[in-house]
Formats: C-alpha cells, structure tokens, sequence
C-alpha cells in the first residue's frame, strides 16, 4: 500500500515542479508573487516517511523517498501535509466508497481541508503535529 502512495506523490510532484518552474518564470516577469507548492497526502504512514524519516526496505521505494525529501530540502516543495482522508477529492478516483469531496469542490468551486499534521521550517526542519 506504502509503495502506491510513494508512486503516486512522486508522480503528482514531478507534475507540480514542473508547472510551477513555468508558472514562477511568467509570475517574475509580471511582477507577481511566487506560487509554491503544498504537498498533501491523507497516509500517515506516507508523511511519517517524509517527515519523520522513517524509511522501508524496498530499494526503488527508498530512492522516490530520498527524491521528496530532496526537493523539500531544496525548497522546491515549501510545505508537506497530513490531510483528514474525509477531505482528499482523490477518494472518489480511487476508492470503491469514496468521500464527498470532489463533489463538493464541483458544487461549490471551493476545498474544504482539515490539516491533521505538519512540517514548519525554521532552519532545520522540524514537525509539528495539529491537535
């Protein structure tokens, strides 16, 4: 399960960085704010890989964990999330029973995200966890 979550986070990054590098060169040249990117992911055992460095024995999965954890170090991701699972769209691509929130975000055009834990920078990393 851990490795489709890794497969899954390490395609969406890519993806991310990717938009992101072209959306910062146009936003500099107008003179707007910087975007960032926010990881999400609703798998604690997911965030506790990335943030908590724990790790697993796979060798392929081991190399995709060390990659996010480079990008944040490199602050190319600005901010990684543990999400209520009621609150990922996703759910409803993935899962047989899914929640209501991609249909929620249809109806009302907005998201609606409970933040169950967090990783705030200050110098060295650190975790802070949402009560």
């Amino acid at each position: 399960m851990l490795a489709s979550e890794i497969y899954g986070i390490i395609k969406g990054v890519d993806i991310a960085i990717a938009i992101n590098t072209t959306i910062k060169i146009i936003t500099k040249q107008l003179g707007f704010l910087q975007t960032s990117i926010v990881v999400c992911t609703d798998s604690y055992s997911l965030y506790e890989c990335l943030v908590k460095l724990g790790s697993t024995q796979e060798k392929r999965l081991i190399i995709d964990i060390m990659a996010l954890r480079q990008s944040y170090e490199r602050r190319e991701i600005t901010e990684i999330r543990w999400i209520d699972g009621k609150d990922n769209p996703a759910d409803a691509m993935t899962k047989s029973t899914p929640n209501k929130a991609l249909e929620k975000l249809i109806d009302t055009n907005q998201l609606g995200v409970r933040v169950e834990g967090w990783v705030q920078r200050k110098g060295v990393n650190s975790t802070k966890e949402v009560q």
